[in-house]
């Protein structure tokens, strides 16, 4: 059965627990919570770990700041009462920057309960207009921004010819004059 409201219900318990441990750093919990297994898998912003072992290495050497997030959109989906999926989106401060993420989990239902079999944790990637506009000194209004997408997206065109020149290496460059 899919989506058995018993089933969806347990997960939503424990995904809930599983929050509580994240945000406040309780690794001990948050080991519990995941596969005793070589199998286990978590693929995170910047870090691929196979097995329980690698997991919990990392959570324990996981600098303990910026951990609070908001969470939206959070779906469950359940498989038969041993198999359920977890997906969510996430806002949080990283050093003072808001980022957007998303997170999937897989779990599966043991003799011990419910584990996290495979996770993944992705950043959305932030625009470049968002990422030179404070380089430059600048504030982009809300109401121009359409338009300096489209300028860069414009000014990328028209130097493709030139990045995409090969150019013999037996070309030397030209001398530079100087007076």
């Amino acid at each position: 059965m899919i989506n058995d409201p018993q089933v969806a219900a347990q997960i939503a318990a424990l995904h809930e627990q599983y929050e509580t441990a994240l945000v406040s750093n309780d690794v001990e919990k948050l080991t519990t919570f995941f596969w005793d297994s070589p199998h286990a898998l978590r693929f995170g912003v910047s870090e691929s770990l196979y097995g329980a072992r690698e997991i919990e290495e990392f959570r324990r050497n996981r600098p303990p700041m910026d951990l609070a997030r908001e969470v939206s959109n959070l779906k469950i989906v359940t498989f038969d009462s041993d198999c359920a999926v977890v997906t969510l989106e996430f806002s949080r401060a990283i050093r003072g920057i808001r980022r957007s993420g998303r997170q999937s989990q897989v779990w599966r239902k043991f003799e011990e309960g419910w584990k996290i079999v495979s996770a993944h944790v992705s950043l959305v990637p932030v625009p470049y207009v968002d990422l030179a506009a404070p380089l430059a000194g600048l504030s982009i209004p809300p109401q121009y921004r359409e338009g300096v997408e489209r300028n860069i997206q414009r000014a990328a065109q028209i130097a493709r010819p030139l990045m995409d020149l090969d150019l013999d290496e037996k070309v030397e460059p030209a001398a530079v004059f100087r007076p």
